[in-house]
């Protein structure tokens, strides 16, 4: 599961959208302003300028609805389109000039922020096929100093390219961080019960089944007053490997809190999640956790399951399991109960 809300990219991008079609529109203005001169390309540039103010629109509505790439492309286009547009209109007029072409970095640091590396890639190679052949085709370009225009640009790609990279990992691994337990490694509580909530909308009228346990360390205050804290992590730290030995890749496990772990199955029986529990509370009990080369003797845990009945809702389905969870260690412990 992908936290989303880590994500401030569609933010920023919301952001920077009024201040882009401020500067089309600003420019539009100059270009239909009456001046001392005549610019004889004065509609390619008013169209120019109108088709760039439609596609910052568009990408504001679909940005609006919820899609965050189909905006972030149409914004590095109006920066692409604009940049290379305006440079075609100006070699027609004979103002054959490397600096419009400045702006070619715009839509690569765009790229960068919004888009994924292979994107900006992409771009980085667009403008440089097209940076070669107008050097190539423009006599008049080939006397300016293009090997430092060049440089230039090869620079700003490469930076931007390495902060596409750092973003994109440091965003990683706050999304890990946001779901992952940090002592045990596992998925925590939060990421538990968002997998449950789209797992049972999706399970809704479909024939799978999904299936829940719960189960705590017994007795673990004393693990923690006999050997110390540390001592208590070790035991935690150990549980959580042999369930991710003792499940399946497909089973998230998850620490739900303390010494308490959730289990969530998809595609199972009652009769399977009571077979799972059971196995697991057998091999809990034939455990042997060291802690500073020392045994820290018998470890038992309990376990209570539930299977969704498909017209709970989640706090019900996790409030059953709880139940199951709750009479297994009334019965004495170091055992399953389920419903």
């Amino acid at each position: 599961m992908m936290d989303e809300t880590l994500d401030l990219r569609p933010k920023l991008l919301k952001r920077l959208h009024p201040y882009m079609l401020g500067i089309v529109l600003i420019a539009l203005l100059a270009v239909l302003a009456p001046v001392s001169y005549q610019n004889p390309d004065k509609p390619a540039y008013v169209i120019l300028l109108l088709v760039l103010a439609v596609l910052l629109l568009a990408s504001m509505a679909v940005l609006r609805k919820g899609y965050y790439h189909a905006g972030a492309f149409l914004t590095v286009g109006v920066s692409f389109l604009g940049t290379w547009v305006s440079f075609l209109i100006n070699s027609r007029m004979l103002f054959c000039d490397f600096f419009p072409l400045v702006y070619v970095t715009g839509s690569i640091i765009l790229s960068s922020l919004f888009l994924p590396l292979a994107a900006t890639l992409v771009i980085i190679a667009a403008h440089t096929l097209l940076l070669v052949a107008v050097v190539l085709t423009t006599p008049i370009l080939q006397t300016q100093n293009w090997p430092s225009f060049f440089i230039y640009i090869l620079f700003v790609s490469l930076l931007s390219t390495i902060a596409n990279q750092l973003i994109k990992t440091q965003l990683i691994q706050l999304r890990e961080s946001s779901i992952r337990d940090h002592l045990t490694g596992l998925f925590n509580r939060r990421y538990f019960e968002e997998t449950l909530k789209n797992k049972l909308k999706r399970a809704q009228g479909a024939e799978s089944s999904l299936g829940i346990i719960l189960l705590d360390v017994d007795h673990f205050k004393q693990f923690n007053d006999t050997y110390g804290h540390d001592a208590g992590d070790a035991v935690l730290t150990e549980l959580a490997n042999l369930m991710l030995r003792h499940f399946d890749i497909t089973v998230s496990v998850c620490r739900y809190g303390g010494d308490e772990f959730a289990v969530l199955l998809s595609k199972t029986q009652k009769e399977e999640l009571l077979l799972l529990a059971e196995s697991l509370v057998k091999k809990v009990r034939s455990l042997s956790v060291m802690h500073k080369n020392k045994p820290l003797g018998a470890m038992t845990i309990s376990c209570g399951y539930a299977l969704h009945n498909r017209t709970e809702g989640l706090e019900q389905f996790i409030k059953r399991a709880d139940q199951a969870l709750y009479q297994a260690k009334e019965q004495g412990k170091d055992r399953v109960a389920g419903h």
